[in-house]
């Protein structure tokens, strides 16, 4: 039969309140019966759901006792197991008939009962059994009176994978279910088929005596403040941890300090996988259980469940008591993803807590449901997954985050109280997640909230940022003037009127021109001044800037007839007086301005003769242009070139530049001196727009708009003041000796970016930014790292706000190195098997989850690797669509574009010049030109 259909008897509604088992067996001919105490239901009235979650989670934090009675040792359960039926070789040498005759009900002896004592009842591994055909029944003795008979629960749908090695050693089996502290107890088992299941047992769980205890907080504790926005946070801890935006982990007692021996579970069977949803379970026993019996309830359930059950450790990954304590349950790592034995067919996609109680009979406390709410907020967030989903793939199947065990089987785990909770306990985990902010491959070093390089000159070994801009974007349409006529010509200029403002000169059609000056905000007032009749029988009209240098703004247009250019110098007044130049300009199809090309404080003009050449004719002295120069390339495709607007924030005006086929924008960015650096674009949302008609500054912000015309209105597109990358800044690191350099995030979590340093003997430095790319003395954080391959900045892996690293030790696995801040490295630990690669680029969370991923580069195609938190990379990794031979530099960086996704930067090996290649939703798109100009640089990161 193959693996997935292999269905193990396990437990589900009464998992997790009592553990009891039996190791020692007694002799066939010894079964009597079995009863065990009854502790009746305690019913209460409907809590109220809860509204104010925030309110609810404070009060919970506020109300949690800060300290338990727990045991201070290690305390040994102890299971006796009595043989009801004989095994299944033994019962085969019989007839059908005598077996038919004798086995459909069998009842045990009464057993004594030591300590807060847990029963269960199992059977014969590979035996089948259908719930509604065999019944168990408890009852228990105390002081001589024996309870009524209880059920207890059987679900076959709680259990270890099937095919793990974990299940090749269980036993099918009920429930454990909590008895308390009687004096004997007996078991009764019936069947509705021919003959009760081969080798039954009936376990009695001792849960060991605890001896010395003492008052204790949990060990797994969260620290005061620690997550980004605790409305709890004393003022220096919020200011110390600014950058950190995570979930805070709740209070967590551990295994220790329920008493767990660990020399009884199977510690070869410690299992990871991933975890992609959590399951709310219940244990199915008594209610009434006081603070000082949880631990040896735990104890009882972990007994049950590996000596009994043959599981290799207590089923589930945390239990929860009634009054709202967690448990730390399934040994391996409260923040790792654990494969636990709870959730038949799920248990390598999910982790589940177990409330310790029958809430099919009680209602949940506010303080358990609330309890419930910070574990799974921050359980998902270490995995990257939101609270609120309702869309996890969970191995087959598909879930909601938060779940009830009945929504995975046929089954009435977690009870009907309890479930009818889910709806509080998602509100209560999505309200407490903190987002994933904190979690990004956050790469900002300069202080512009934009991602960045550090990379080291060759020439001398210092360390430089390039700064990452945003890209060039204008923000939503807006309208800058209505009412200009069908026949008319929009010039946006640079201030013609001497108030400091952009202003509009409109031609109409019979060659008189008026100004309609601007306002400053966005928008063109009514036509103001003289009528100007010097415009008739001229074409080209062009706002150019200010071209004699006499700080007044002009305009130039070619006459219709002879074909001459007249220059209308500006008398800032919103008046012109005209210089006619000599030079026939007939051969020209388009003129604009150019801003100040070659330095000397006059605009210049360009101009695009017939054949697409590109001119650049410089201002002069007295309004006369000087001796053209050729601009390199060819512009024969665009249907407007504009210019006079520094586009890119450096200072100097750039031209914008439209194509004719798909209207899609460029820029050309001017070096100042005189020529021009390689296209940008195509800058996103413009190709709907109508006819570019100017760059100005507009909005009064400072930068340069873009303003188009739209039949008789004017639309304005501001500028959002993002370009490509800007001008690099020198760290004052000297990385002449190192081998690496890696762009850590807010490694320290002071709020400022800091960058890693590795050196040929394999020590990692830790220089800490100040947040304008300058960076301090270097500290460090880590030796032995010469043998690790692959090594990278991964962001934050592991979900407790340090950002860590990820590397592959030579003939090993893929290991996480958690960063501890100024303290360097925590332990480090598998999170993936070998991975052939030539280079690890970490990309943040590039499929929109919360945990990083990474790509890993080997030949042409990249392999891409999902993370799942502190459980590393899953799968086998997605190859993508993505050629990356022409490259020498592939570095993940945060959403350059602000759109979603991680993105990478490259360098070409050819040309030098640096790439984006952005992140979309199913891969990463076309190319996008950042900058040129790298080649003088050797190490990036």
């Amino acid at each position: 039969m193959p693996p997935s259909q292999i269905r193990f008897v396990t437990l589900c509604q009464q998992l997790l309140a009592l553990a009891v088992v039996l190791a020692v067996l007694t002799p066939a001919a010894s079964v009597i019966s079995l009863d065990v105490a009854h502790e009746g239901p305690q019913a209460t009235g409907a809590e109220a759901p809860v509204t104010d979650i925030s309110a609810a989670l404070r009060a919970y934090s506020r109300e949690l006792g800060r300290t338990s009675n727990v045991p201070d040792h290690v305390v040994e359960p102890s299971v006796a197991e009595h043989v009801l039926t004989a095994p299944r070789a033994a019962r085969a040498a019989r007839s059908k008939a005598d077996a038919v005759a004798a086995g459909r009900s069998v009842t045990s002896a009464p057993e004594p009962v030591v300590g807060y004592g847990a029963v269960g009842v199992t059977w014969a591994p590979g035996t089948v059994v259908d719930e509604a055909d065999l019944r168990v029944q408890v009852r228990s003795r105390t002081a001589g009176t024996w309870s009524g008979w209880m059920d207890v629960d059987y679900d076959a749908e709680h259990g270890p994978t099937p095919g793990s090695a974990e299940a090749r050693h269980a036993r099918p089996g009920t429930d454990a279910l909590l008895v308390g502290d009687v004096d004997d107890v007996q078991v009764k088992v019936t069947t509705a088929e021919e003959s009760l299941p081969a080798d039954l047992r009936f376990a009695v769980v001792d849960p060991g005596a605890e001896g010395r205890t003492s008052r204790q907080g949990p060990a797994l504790e969260t620290g005061a403040g620690e997550a980004a926005g605790d409305e709890d946070g004393d003022e220096d801890g919020d200011i110390a941890l600014r950058a950190a935006t995570y979930t805070p982990r709740p209070e967590i007692y551990s295994r220790a300090q329920w008493g767990a021996d660990e020399s009884i579970r199977d510690a070869s069977s410690l299992r990871y996988f991933e975890v992609h949803a959590g399951f709310v379970h219940h244990t199915v026993n008594a209610n009434n259980y006081t603070r000082d019996e949880v631990p040896a309830i735990i104890r009882g359930i972990y007994a049950y469940h590996t000596k009994s059950r043959g599981w290799s450790d207590i089923g589930y990954n945390y239990l929860v008591d009634r009054f709202g304590r967690i448990w730390e349950g399934r040994f391996g790592g409260i923040d790792r993803p654990v494969v636990g034995a709870h959730t038949l067919d799920y248990n390598d996609y999910a982790f589940a807590m177990s409330a310790i109680g029958n809430y099919d009979t009680q209602q949940p406390t506010s303080a358990m449901v609330q309890a419930y709410g910070a574990l799974f907020a921050w359980k998902l967030s270490l995995h990257g997954i939101d609270a609120s989903s309702t869309s996890q793939v969970v191995g087959p199947s598909t879930f909601s985050a938060i779940n009830g065990h009945r929504d995975a089987a046929a089954t009435a785990c977690p009870g009907r109280y309890l479930y009818a909770r889910l709806g509080d306990i998602r509100r209560l985990a999505a309200e407490a997640q903190r987002g994933w902010a904190g979690r990004e491959l956050e790469s900002d070093l300069a202080g512009d909230d934009h991602p960045d390089l550090v990379v080291r000159r060759a020439s001398d070994g210092q360390a430089f940022v390039i700064p990452t801009g945003g890209l060039t974007a204008f923000g939503p349409s807006s309208t800058a003037a209505t009412g200009l006529p069908s026949r008319s010509a929009a010039v946006v200029s640079p201030d013609l009127t001497g108030d400091g403002q952009a202003d509009l000169l409109v031609r109409l059609g019979d060659g008189t021109a008026q100004v309609r000056p601007g306002t400053g905000a966005g928008t063109f007032g009514e036509p103001a001044g003289a009528v100007l009749r010097r415009f008739a029988d001229h074409t080209l009209l062009t706002a150019v800037g200010d071209v004699n240098g006499d700080h007044r703004n002009d305009l130039v247009a070619r006459r219709a007839d002879n074909r001459r250019l007249d220059v209308f110098l500006g008398r800032g007044n919103g008046t012109f007086k005209v210089r006619h130049l000599p030079n026939s300009w007939g051969g020209y199809d388009l003129v604009a301005a150019a801003g100040d090309q070659t330095g000397d404080g006059r605009d210049d003009v360009v101009a695009r003769d017939r054949t697409g050449r590109l001119w650049l004719h410089p201002g002069a002295r007295g309004g006369r242009l000087g001796t053209r120069t050729a601009v390199a390339g060819s512009f024969g495709g665009y249907s407007a070139i504009t210019g006079h607007g520094d586009v890119t924030g450096d200072g100097r005006a750039d031209l914008v530049l439209r194509r004719t086929a798909g209207r899609a924008a460029y820029v050309l960015p001017a070096r100042g001196d005189g020529g021009f650096g390689h296209v940008l674009g195509p800058v996103p949302g413009l190709g709907s727009l109508g006819t570019l008609v100017g760059v100005a500054q507009v909005a009064g912000d400072g930068t340069a708009d873009l303003v188009f015309r739209s039949g008789s209105s004017l639309v304005l597109r501001t500028n959002r003041g993002t370009t490509e990358t800007r001008a690099p800044v020198a760290t004052g690191i000297d990385a002449s000796g190192a081998v690496a350099l890696f762009n850590a995030g807010d490694w320290d979590r002071d709020g400022f970016g800091d960058v890693i340093t590795q050196n040929r003997k394999g020590a990692l430095h830790l220089r800490r930014g100040d947040g304008s790319g300058r960076f301090a003395a270097p500290v460090r954080i880590g030796t032995g790292f010469s043998n690790v391959r692959l090594l990278a900045a991964a962001g934050d892996v592991t979900g407790d706000g340090w950002p860590d690293l990820m590397g592959q030790p030579r003939g090993g696995g893929i290991r996480i190195y958690p960063g501890a801040g100024l303290s360097g490295l925590a332990p480090s630990y598998v999170a993936h098997r070998a991975i052939k690669a030539a280079q690890q680029v970490p990309v943040g969370r590039w499929n929109s989850d919360g945990a990083p991923d990474s790509l890993f580069v080997r030949g042409s195609k990249p392999l891409l690797y999902a993370g799942n938190g502190p459980g590393g990379l899953t799968g086998k990794g997605r190859t993508l669509d993505l050629d990356l031979t022409p490259y020498d530099w592939v570095v993940g960086v945060s959403d350059v574009g602000v759109v979603g996704h991680a993105d990478l930067v490259v360098r070409e090996k050819a040309t030098g010049y640096l790439w984006l290649i952005p992140g979309t939703a199913t891969g990463f798109g076309k190319r996008r030109f950042l900058a040129e100009g790298m080649g003088g640089y050797d190490l990036a990161g």
